[in-house]
């Protein structure tokens, strides 16, 4: 594509959250908002998890996502299937990468697509 201002060559670029083409002769651009699609997930989601209540660094990485001390937490594991987090897309992505990187099985509803 050409520049309508001076005929230069177009080049596409992706800077943060904004994303357009610009000339590289005259600096002329166009830009637009470019919102990765988790953060425009306004849906609730609910992360249950499963895990080992003897296994200290599960126990942590619930205490972490839940706030809970570790007393808690250990109990929370024991549970099953125990609802740790609620939140939206961005929220729950981070919360289930904790427990993941623990061992920790996580259940996240509605369907999760962003994993």
């Amino acid at each position: 594509m050409k520049c309508e201002q001076c005929g230069g060559n177009l080049i596409f670029f992706e800077e943060g959250r904004a994303q357009g083409t610009r000339c590289d002769q005259c600096d002329w651009s166009v830009v637009t908002t470019n919102m990765p699609g988790i953060q425009l997930d306004r849906c609730r989601y609910e992360v249950r998890c499963r895990g080992d209540y003897r296994n200290q660094a599960q126990v942590k990485a619930v205490s972490e996502v839940t706030g809970q001390n570790y007393l808690i937490s250990r109990l929370t594991l024991q549970q099953g299937d125990a609802l740790v987090f609620s939140g939206q897309a961005q929220e729950v992505l981070q919360a289930r990468n904790i427990l993941a990187s623990a061992g920790v099985v996580c259940e996240i509803t509605p369907d999760f697509s962003w994993i």
